[in-house]
C-alpha cells in the first residue's frame, strides 16, 4: 500500500466482488449532498487507515477491508480528505442517524447519483474521488 496522503479527514470508497460502488445518502442532504462516500476527521490516536474504517461502519453500517491508498488528497469545502479503496466485510449494521440510506450501484449509476449534490464544489470533488477509484479499482483487478 502506498503512502495517504497528508489530509484533515479520512474516507473510503467501498466497492463489492461484483465491481458495485457502495454511497450513503446523508440525512437531511446535509451540506447539499444527495449521495457521497463515508468520511470524516480522525479521533485523537487513531491512523488515517483506523479514521476510514471507523467512518465505514458508522455511516454505513459496514466492517471493510483496506485494498490500497487512493494517491490523491481531495480538498472540500471544510477539509482535506484522503480515501481508501475498500472492500465490505459481511453483512451491514445498523448505520448511524448522520445516513439516511446506503445503497450499491455500477460505477455508471454512482455518477449520476453524486451528479445528483446540489453544491457544484462537493459534486464534482465526490465525481474525481469516483474517477479515481474506478481507475485504481482496474488497476488491482488487473493483478
Amino acid at each position: 500500500m502506498g503512502p495517504v496522503p497528508k489530509a484533515d479527514a479520512y474516507g473510503a470508497v467501498l466497492i463489492n466482488a461484483s465491481g458495485e460502488v457502495l454511497l450513503r445518502e446523508p440525512s437531511g442532504h446535509f451540506g447539499g449532498y444527495v449521495w457521497t462516500f463515508a468520511k470524516g476527521r480522525s479521533d485523537p490516536g487513531e491512523t488515517p487507515a483506523q479514521t476510514a474504517l471507523r467512518e465505514v461502519r458508522e455511516e454505513t453500517g459496514y466492517d471493510a477491508e483496506i485494498l490500497a491508498v487512493i494517491p490523491t488528497a481531495f480538498p472540500g469545502t471544510t477539509t482535506v480528505t484522503a480515501f481508501f479503496l475498500a472492500a465490505p466485510i459481511g453483512e451491514p449494521g445498523a448505520f448511524s442517524r448522520e445516513t439516511a440510506s446506503i445503497r450499491w450501484v455500477s460505477f455508471e449509476a454512482a455518477a449520476g447519483l453524486i451528479a445528483l449534490t446540489k453544491t457544484s464544489y462537493g459534486r464534482q470533488r465526490d465525481l474525481d474521488i469516483l474517477k479515481a477509484a474506478r481507475v485504481l479499482h482496474a488497476t488491482l483487478d488487473r493483478g
